[in-house]
């Protein structure tokens, strides 16, 4: 295993759960792996069964060296049980989420498949007052040519989550919208005979734009080809991709299990 040159930015995801301990609220967490449902590990954490409800609560960035001179860019996602959701951010450790940055950095073994691809995605529900979404027309040559697409994309190295965002929608659709509630952290795992093994983290977040104006493209060369405003009816006569199917089911169960919890 070849280690990584001191001028490169190795990026790490963690998975950490509130859960209700013995003693009261309680974290715990680990490193994600390649190729694992982050849901999954939450629920391995509290020996929780397959289906248990979790909400996802929080993705913190933490930005860091080794004393090799390694830096780190290490993403955790919190999901916490229902019963447990009142006690985030209270049960942060002083000392910070483990496993501790020092153990995150080395690197994992190669996968036996072959070349392997990781990223981080920021993605967002964009919605104005009058209820629209506004999405985007991926660009030809891109995966998914001519289907509608949630604004987003990858996360940047030093960026979180919500910087990534926000930059995203401005560069896709020239709309500035203010980040809300995280919706659900979701993954993807893609294995095609003769293409690198693909594993996202994909974090789906509401974006809300208070005086919404003509989309326009502002990024130049990018994937997108057009952004549009569309109202809930005209969405489902739109060709929309996998990332905006999955983005619109998490938007409805998410507004559900909000109004439920009140």
């Amino acid at each position: 295993m070849t280690p990584s040159p001191a001028s490169e930015t190795a990026r790490r995801v963690t998975v950490h759960l509130v859960y209700s301990g013995a003693s009261g609220p309680a974290v715990r967490g680990r490193r994600l792996l390649f190729g694992e449902d982050p849901e999954s590990v939450a629920r391995e954490l509290g020996g929780l069964s397959e289906g248990a409800p979790l909400v996802a609560v929080d993705v913190v960035t933490e930005l860091a060296s080794t004393p090799e001179g390694r830096r780190l860019h290490v993403d955790r996602v919190v999901y916490a049980e229902p019963r447990a959701l009142g006690a985030w951010p209270t049960v942060l450790p002083p000392a910070g989420l483990l496993p501790a940055v020092g153990e995150l950095a080395p690197d994992e073994e190669p996968g036996a498949r072959g070349p392997r691809m990781s990223r981080l995605a920021s993605y967002g529900m964009v919605t104005d007052p009058r209820g629209r979404v506004l999405l985007c027309l991926i660009a030809e040559g891109f995966p998914g040519a001519g289907t509608w697409h949630l604004p987003g994309g990858g996360v940047d190295p030093g960026e979180d989550v919500r910087t990534a965002l926000r930059r995203e929608v401005v560069e896709e659709t020239g709309q500035d919208g203010v980040i809300g509630d995280l919706i659900t952290v979701s993954s993807h795992h893609r294995t095609r005979p003769g293409e690198p093994e693909i594993h996202g983290v994909w974090v789906f977040s509401h974006v809300h734009v208070a005086r919404p104006g003509e989309p326009k493209v502002t990024e130049k060369a990018g994937s997108t080809a057009a952004c549009a405003w569309f109202t809930p009816d005209e969405l489902a006569e739109l060709r929309l991709s996998t990332t905006a199917r999955r983005g619109l089911e998490f938007l409805v169960r998410h507004s559900r299990d909000r109004s439920q919890r009140r």
